[in-house]
């Protein structure tokens, strides 16, 4: 099951990228893990959107802040395919 904090960080996260046609989805969910996706497929401007490494730094700093329980968080990109 998902942990509500987990489902709101990820909606409150998806305010930043959404605007560049970016949304952060959900691959995997666990008591210690989570493992978000970045959906490109409707930016226009897929450059414009956050850096992983900056995404990845944000992602982990807000869960680290709502579920600290959570410390494994990992980010697929596919502008590094």
């Amino acid at each position: 099951m998902l942990d509500p904090a987990v489902a709101a960080i990820v909606d409150e996260l998806n305010e930043i990228v959404r605007p560049d046609g970016a949304e952060l989805r959900i691959r995997a969910s666990g008591p210690e893990s989570l493992a978000l996706e970045l959906d490109l497929s409707a930016s226009e401007c897929p450059e414009c959107v956050v850096p992983k490494e900056l995404l990845l730094a944000i992602v982990a700093s807000r869960v680290a802040e709502s579920c600290p329980h959570v410390h494994d968080v990992t980010l697929a990109d596919p502008r590094e395919a």
